[in-house]
């Protein structure tokens, strides 16, 4: 590697070893810079890679930049004939209520902008027809053309007026020459609609421009000659053409190769002698004479001629108003979402989805690809009339299917693309398009989770939690019996898009769901559940006028599916003296509607909740509620958008985790368990790293135990099978943490702790792995120590003898 840098170094080049996390982080840096280049592009960008002789490459780059510079300075050309075709026209005016002529108002400001413009233009031009001018010749017409010019730094041989421009000496500016001007010209209130009109007519102007970027491999001389454009942009696409037919003269002006580490393809052919493909011609004729493959690929006879003729791509021919889709869908917001992406595959380790034993696919970095290659499909069969295919969409479902909206990829991310929330995007535009898939189980969760009306709550519980999961249990106990499911388990099959449906059911069956769970909701245990009336929860003989107020928002799985978790914190609360608000009526915080593409149900419950918790507020105006309790991620992730500091001024979002570490509740000296903490996707505790507030409230060692738990809401009702392979990677986790807890104890008894109702459920799954472990809540847990065995039917006692306000809403 030293070897390597000083060779760079030799040669006026950078180089360097990442040998510390610092130098490594300036690399990525660096290299997300280069996103830059991507900015520039809507669909894609021409690659015309060449191979250029080590000794020629200075020459080759000189006239790489003489294009760019061709190309800036007619751009800017461009800029000047739009600036003065609209000076010409009706300008714009914030006359108000002054009844003036506009052209009194106006008065000679039209006329000097115009003069101005043209002054810059003939500037300009003359900069441009004249780049090859002899430099002392050139500086004798400086003065003539206001040209002003700093030092050259430029060392040429016989330098010329390209040499001026080449080290930005002289310099042909908007910013710098006409910007200011103009802002001069026009300035104050009436005139603000010109000048707003003229920074737009810019931008139109510089999204049209081209130019060239080069990428060089160290040392081989091949060279990616870079063209970025907007395939919308017909003028665009013709001057990227133009700058080619340049690029492929001058490489062969240079000695070099044109058929670089990219090959040849469709857009080389032309540049290309017939003695040069002659051999290829030949070995085809000899291997494929009736050219059935690829037919009439890089073949300049016989009806189909392999060049540019005849290509229809969005790529070359895509114009905006035949791109419906486009403008009339999401697609256009999704691909500008993943357009920066850099192919780097720093996002692969952290995803959940991405399980390599299994499948190899569906990192965040081929889902991207994925993803831009079916809105390229979408986009050509739009074009075509010919409707989106079905498989098309079935394809595009499958790519956001395999994601649990985690938004851990984004973190590594050079160029801060976050596909958990492209994934959501993608399957909001499934569902108004009405091509994504129905599944009764999903539908019946979501169900679950959006009602309000205690009754019908009740008769859901009962038939999907009660019955349900107990025919899942007795399923996957048929499913061991026979053999089917431990092939699965021990070694997930590798898919591409959704397996069949017998594999799907013995998926859904592989691992058994919980059992045991509470038979009634924390609300009807309370009687709370009419929601017109707002639960303030206290212990009489604690509370008094000091007593901090909370509001403690459930959730669905803290009050609706595992209500010991909302009873264990309001029991917590009770305990620390604390007033619990608790809203009126079962409520939902509106993520998982969101989260599944539903996003104007999540929308509208968000509105909702967060309307009647101002009434709440109001109705409370005695209370000075500093804090916003949650005990779930998602709710977590969901509330921070509820902007409570307008409807609690003052007040904080906090996980019960991190309130009781901060009141100081600690378990002293637990025997006979060991814990390990599973940290959810979603992890509510935003303030402190989970695994520290476990390891601070249990007053013992708790290790941590990584990756997904496969549950991720609905995901292991709807895809089991995707499921399947996040469990596996879990599994493993899950097996080398208990051996390292059972080290010297191998009959131990383990607790996995968590802090999400979905992760408790997930977690249950692996009761029987490992040598058995116990899934519990950190809260659940603390009051079983700190409360006794029985704090649940205790708390509820006392609560339900004086311990509830109910309060009018």
């Amino acid at each position: 590697a030293s070897a390597v840098i000083r060779m760079t170094n030799t040669r006026g080049a950078e180089g360097f070893i990442a040998v510390s996390p610092e130098q490594r982080k300036k690399f990525w840096l660096d290299r997300s810079r280069t996103a830059a280049i991507s900015k520039h592009t809507n669909a894609f960008k021409v690659n015309e890679d060449v191979v250029i002789p080590l000794p020629r490459m200075g020459d080759y780059c000189d006239g790489i930049e003489r294009i760019n510079i061709e190309l800036s300075t007619q751009n800017k050309l461009a800029l000047c004939d739009a600036l003065a075709e609209f000076l010409q026209g009706e300008l714009p005016l914030h006359a108000g209520d002054a009844e003036i002529d506009k052209d009194v108002l106006i008065g000679d400001r039209r006329q000097a902008a115009l003069d101005y413009v043209t002054s810059v233009r003939h500037r300009w031009q003359w900069l441009l027809d004249k780049l090859d001018l002899p430099l002392a010749e050139a500086e004798k017409q400086f003065a003539e053309y206001g040209i002003n010019a700093s030092d050259l730094s430029n060392r040429a041989a016989n330098p010329t007026l390209f040499h001026r421009l080449q080290d930005y000496s002289v310099r042909t500016s908007w910013k710098a020459e006409l910007k200011p001007r103009l802002s001069k010209i026009f300035d104050g209130t009436v005139f603000q609609p010109v000048l707003t009109r003229i920074e737009a007519i810019h931008k139109e102007v510089l999204r049209g421009r081209v130019f060239v970027a080069l990428h060089m491999h160290a040392g081989d001389g091949n060279v990616h000659t870079n063209i970025p454009v907007n395939s919308d942009n017909y003028e665009m696409l013709q001057t990227a053409n133009r700058a080619v037919d340049r690029i492929m003269a001058l490489a062969r002006s240079l000695d070099g190769v044109i058929s670089g580490e990219h090959g040849i393809g469709i857009t080389k052919l032309d540049y290309l002698t017939d003695d040069e493909m002659a051999n290829f011609w030949s070995y085809k004729e000899k291997v494929d004479p009736e050219g059935r493959f690829n037919r009439g690929k890089l073949m300049r006879k016989g009806p189909i001629r392999g060049n540019l003729d005849n290509a229809y791509t969005p790529s070359f021919n895509l114009m905006g108003h035949e791109s419906l889709i486009m403008e009339q869908t999401d697609v256009g917001e999704i691909a500008h979402d993943i357009k920066d992406c850099l192919r780097c595959g720093k996002c692969k380790p952290v995803c959940s989805t991405h399980v390599p034993r299994a499948n190899l696919l569906y990192s965040p970095r081929n889902k991207i690809l994925s993803t831009s290659l079916l809105i390229e499909a979408f986009l050509y069969e739009e074009q075509t009339r010919r409707g989106v295919s079905l498989a098309h969409w079935a394809e595009f479902e499958d790519v956001a299917d395999h994601c649990t909206i985690c938004h851990k990829c984004e973190k590594p991310c050079p160029v801060d693309i976050d596909f958990g929330d492209v994934s959501i995007k993608m399957r909001n535009l499934l569902r108004k398009q009405g091509k994504k898939s129905f599944n009764p189980g999903k539908a019946a969760a979501m169900a679950f989770l959006t009602i309000k009306d205690p009754t019908t709550i009740k008769a859901i519980r009962t038939g999907m939690i009660d019955w349900g999961y107990k025919a899942q249990r007795f399923a996957h106990e048929l499913g061991k019996k026979f053999g089917l499911v431990q092939p699965q388990v021990k070694a997930p099959p590798a898919t591409l898009g959704k397996a069949p449906i017998k594999a799907q059911v013995i998926h859904f069956i592989n691992k058994p769901m919980p059992g045991n769970l509470p038979k009634r909701t924390s609300r009807a245990l309370l009687d709370i559940e009419d929601d017109k009336v707002i639960p303030v929860i206290r212990d009489p003989h604690k509370a008094n006028g000091e007593s901090e107020a909370v509001f403690y928002f459930p959730g669905c799985g803290s009050e609706r599916l595992f209500s010991q978790v909302g009873l264990a914190t309001q029991a917590m609360l009770y305990h620390v003296g604390a007033h619990t608000v608790l809203p009126p009526g079962y409520l939902c915080c509106g993520y998982p509607q969101t989260a599944a593409g539903e996003e104007e149900k999540g929308q509208k419950i968000t509105t909702d909740n967060r309307v009647l918790f101002h009434r709440v507020a109001n109705t409370l105006n005695y209370l000075d509620i500093k804090t916003v309790i949650v005990s779930c991620g998602t709710c977590m992730d969901q509330l921070q958008k509820y902007e409570f500091e307008k409807i609690f001024p003052g007040c904080r979002l906090l996980d019960i985790h991190e309130y009781l570490m901060e009141k100081g509740v600690k378990l002293e000296g637990v025997g006979g368990v060991k814990y390990m903490y599973h940290e959810p996707c979603h992890t509510p505790m935003k303030q402190y790293q989970g695994i520290k507030v476990a390891n601070e409230l249990m007053g013992t060692r708790v290790d941590l135990s990584d990756r997904c738990c496969g549950e991720s809401g609905t995901l292991a009702v709807a895809r089991p099978d995707i499921s399947t392979q996040v469990r596996f990677r879990k599994q493993e986790e899950i097996e080398k943490g208990a051996a390292k807890l059972r080290e010297g104890d191998p009959n131990a008894k383990i607790k996995m702790l968590t802090s999400c109702p979905s992760c408790l459920q997930g977690m249950h799954r692996y009761a029987d792995d490992a040598g058995g472990i116990e899934p519990d809540y950190i809260v659940v847990e603390l009051a079983r120590h700190l409360l006794g065995e029985n704090w649940l039917p205790d708390y509820v006692a006392k609560a339900n003898s004086g311990g509830i306000e109910r309060v009018l809403l």
